[in-house]
């Protein structure tokens, strides 16, 4: 065989390979793709369950007396952070703890007064939460954001940042947030830098907007207003709804492919708080199956090790190893 039809042989191999391990990739990361959320499944309570992103293989992680909620999955999918009353049963403190993925040894991170909406810094190494244990002297109103390490330690109340949902950029970068101009103010989301800086505002109008949710390729943040569901590029542009006016809307997170959200809805269904996906490209909203008995609330999906996407630059695909491969052999 001459050397160049060698050489074009060899070359469709690997690129036969590549893309044979590119689909294997895909369908593992497919697979393993988890919802975590808060659900009264069980019992009166809310607790911390897990499921397939199809809803299927519902498992409760934590059983407790007290409420547990507002889940969020560390970067790795080894532990997951929530917030529970744990601590103080019979009243009105909430505060930070986190449990391994089997829901083994939880431990509580914070002990403030009301400690709530956790989130993980990309590399899983701190996390970011909103606290109403703010010190007088700070000159804040209640919703201070605060980071701290993943073990509890080094906290450290973001100045000039008051605010509530605070939830970080892929990129590591930014903080993106809930806040009034001033207190008593409808709500806006913000971005800012992670120290407090360069603080931005994403939306304009008069209605209350929340819950704040990155795109995994950090392009588009998805949030709760007007009781629907809205995305906007991250930047502040081009705001649009996605979801229908008539019922209640929220808590949106995005999939791994930053192609659907997952959100909780409060009337789609009469008298069922059920957990839904919408298609942020045509609108298509699915159901994930329910019991008509429980509510769900606050889903989290696992962004399993960037397998899917991930922040331009930041990390080498097979498909670009295929490129580089092919080049070498021309």
């Amino acid at each position: 065989m001459p050397f160049k039809a060698r050489q074009l042989a060899g070359t469709a191999l690997v690129v036969s390979l590549l893309i044979q391990m590119q689909i294997a990739v895909n369908g593992y990361a497919s697979r393993r793709t988890k919802i975590a959320f808060s659900s009264t499944l069980d019992g009166r309570n809310l607790d911390i369950y897990v499921m397939d992103s199809d809803g299927r293989n519902q498992r409760r992680l934590t059983v407790n007396p007290s409420v547990d909620r507002y889940p969020a999955w560390s970067p790795d999918g080894k532990k997951i952070v929530f917030v529970s009353n744990r601590n103080n049963v019979n009243k009105d403190h909430k505060q930070i703890w986190v449990i391994d993925a089997d829901g083994k040894n939880p431990i509580r991170l914070t002990d403030g007064l009301v400690d709530a909406n956790p989130d993980w810094s990309p590399d899983g190494k701190k996390i970011v939460y909103d606290t109403f244990d703010v010190p007088k002297d700070h000159n804040l109103a209640p919703g201070g954001i605060t980071v701290m390490d993943a073990d509890g330690n080094n906290k450290r109340l973001v100045k000039n940042a008051r605010g509530v949902h605070p939830t970080w950029s892929p990129d590591g970068k930014r903080i993106a947030f809930s806040s009034g101009k001033n207190p008593g103010d409808d709500a806006q989301i913000y971005v800012m830098d992670v120290d407090g800086r360069n603080r931005k505002r994403l939306t304009r109008d008069f209605t209350h907007k929340r819950l704040p949710s990155w795109s995994h390729d950090g392009k588009r943040i998805a949030y709760a207003g007007d009781n629907v569901i809205w995305v906007v590029d991250s930047d502040g542009k081009n705001p649009r709804r996605l979801t229908e006016e008539h019922v209640m809307e929220e808590h949106p997170t995005w999939s791994p492919d930053s192609e659907s959200i997952a959100f909780i809805s409060y009337g789609r269904d009469p008298g069922i708080v059920g957990i839904y996906t919408v298609d942020v490209t045509n609108g298509a909203v699915d159901a994930l199956p329910r019991d008509p008995y429980a509510t769900t609330y606050d889903p989290d999906w696992l962004y399993p090790g960037g397998l899917s996407v991930s922040p331009e630059g930041s990390q080498i695909t097979i498909w670009g190893r295929l490129k580089k491969v092919v080049s070498g052999l021309r």
